[in-house]
């Protein structure tokens, strides 16, 4: 194991972007897996160069045409770009490749709750939590409490807590959140 493990990392990084510089030029037949082209884009979203970061993701679609992950990936970058219906449309597609990755199920919640459609960010929710178990169950009936609770729909978020504390009794998240409400319709 390296002695300096951020440098390695860093170091790896910087070879993963110059073989991707080098294969949009055409310069070299090298390989980039498909991980390394999500490190690639994360590299660029960090740095807020969204136009990179965009155009990498595609070139890794291109590369990898039924990646769910990269997918996901882009849609998330069309949502922070606020290009809600393209990114509800490379969700669906995502959809169809993966859809055990409970990101594709917030980031539509994301897309929808943008364009003002609360009924149907809700409704992805309550049909997803149906499909997953333990704490990805948990992390949607989060999102779906929170989804609620943007529009102050008080009753329906504590359904959501309430099954939460189903799920694990001893979630300080779910009993601070049931707590925070209590006060507030008091």
């Amino acid at each position: 194991m390296s002695k300096y493990p951020y440098r390695q990392d860093r170091e790896e990084l910087k070879e993963l972007l110059q073989q991707y510089a080098n294969l949009k030029e055409g310069k070299s037949h090298s390989f980039i897996e498909e991980d390394g082209f999500e490190r690639i884009v994360d590299y660029f979203d960090e740095k807020e160069q969204f136009n990179l970061a965009q155009e990498a993701v595609n070139f890794a679609i291109e590369q990898y045409p039924y990646s769910g992950a990269l997918l996901i990936r882009k849609a998330d970058l069309l949502i922070s770009l606020r290009n809600y219906q393209e990114a509800l449309a490379v969700l669906e597609q995502a959809e169809l490749f993966d859809s055990t990755d409970t990101s594709l199920y917030i980031l539509k919640t994301d897309a929808y709750l943008a364009l003002d459609m609360q009924e149907k960010a809700a409704r992805v929710l309550e049909i997803a939590i149906d499909s997953f178990d333990g704490d990805e169950k948990i992390d949607l009936l989060f999102e779906l409490a929170d989804v609620y609770d943007d529009y102050e729909n008080f009753e329906k978020v504590f359904d959501c807590l309430k099954l939460i504390l189903q799920l694990d009794p001893s979630n300080e998240e779910a009993l601070y959140k049931i707590f925070i409400i209590i006060i507030y319709i008091s």
